[in-house]
């Protein structure tokens, strides 16, 4: 998520908490869709309980939210190519002001820039990077469309996740600044979609924990293991001084989910949930 940008001697290159090329989340061919009796189990659910009519219209207000997040991802980053090939041509103020106004540094943060938090959250460094992060959101969050949440409830859960890991990394920095480990005036930044996807993925899982995703298209794992499985390696390496990943920002965005789903979402009845 974060890392050092000297001036604009070359592009950022962060994931939302990462440094590098994001490891995470997966590849492309990462998960199979949920398998159409899970599926059906939701819309069997939901008409019992209000109607199939009522449950459709809201199954589309949710995916209309969701497109809406995944094209405002894709226009930020058409603009952030559009900007960067400005810098190379010589007119870099644009491209300073997205630095400044769309990817979260801590010294900004103190300095004012108090929407740094949620604009990072729909900036991606690179092609690569965009692309893993809307195709996870794609694959998952069409599965929370179908779960009882109302479009309310799914705005909150992505955008509130998003929030989170950035506060989340930002408490990291300062806690680092604090003791002596880094400096105040830090030039690490970060973006990207990660912390809202561990968000939306955690709330799933606790819906539907044995539902099983498919690892490279081929290793069944249900939504339990995997949601445990980030867990305990973010927690194992979120002080590390070799991982270029702020594994932070990940721990922010999963525990917002899981908070909001025991908290508010748990009362709902539906078959399978923890």
């Amino acid at each position: 998520m974060a890392r050092p940008c000297p001036a604009l001697r070359k592009p950022l290159s962060a994931s939302f908490f990462s440094t590098a090329t994001p490891r995470r989340p997966f590849p492309c061919n990462f998960f199979k869709q949920p398998s159409s009796t899970s599926l059906s189990r939701v819309k069997q659910t939901r008409s019992k309980s209000s109607g199939s009519f009522g449950h459709e219209r809201r199954t589309a207000a949710n995916l209309f939210i969701l497109k809406g997040f995944i094209a405002i991802n894709v226009a930020v980053f058409g603009f952030n190519i559009y900007t960067g090939v400005q810098a190379k041509q010589g007119y870099v103020d644009n491209f300073r002001k997205y630095i400044q106004n769309m990817t979260l540094n801590l010294r900004d943060f103190k300095n004012g820039y108090f929407w740094e938090p949620l604009t990072c959250i729909f900036a991606h460094a690179d092609l690569m990077h965009i692309g893993f992060n809307m195709f996870t959101f794609w694959s998952l969050g069409r599965g929370l469309c179908m779960l009882p949440v109302t479009p309310g409830q799914f705005t909150f859960i992505v955008l509130g996740s998003g929030l989170a890991g950035s506060l989340s990394w930002l408490a990291q920095k300062q806690m680092r600044v604090q003791t002596g480990l880094e400096s105040p005036n830090t030039p690490q930044r970060a973006m990207g979609f990660s912390g809202a996807l561990m968000g939306t993925i955690s709330v799933v899982a606790s819906f539907m924990p044995r539902e099983k995703i498919y690892f490279f298209g081929v290793v069944p794992v249900p939504l339990w293991l995997c949601v445990v499985g980030y867990g305990v390696y973010d927690g194992y390496y979120v002080n590390s001084e070799v991982s270029r990943t702020a594994h932070s920002g990940h721990l922010g965005g999963l525990a917002f989910g899981l908070a909001y789903y025991f908290l508010r979402l748990r009362r709902l009845r539906f078959p399978g949930s923890i």
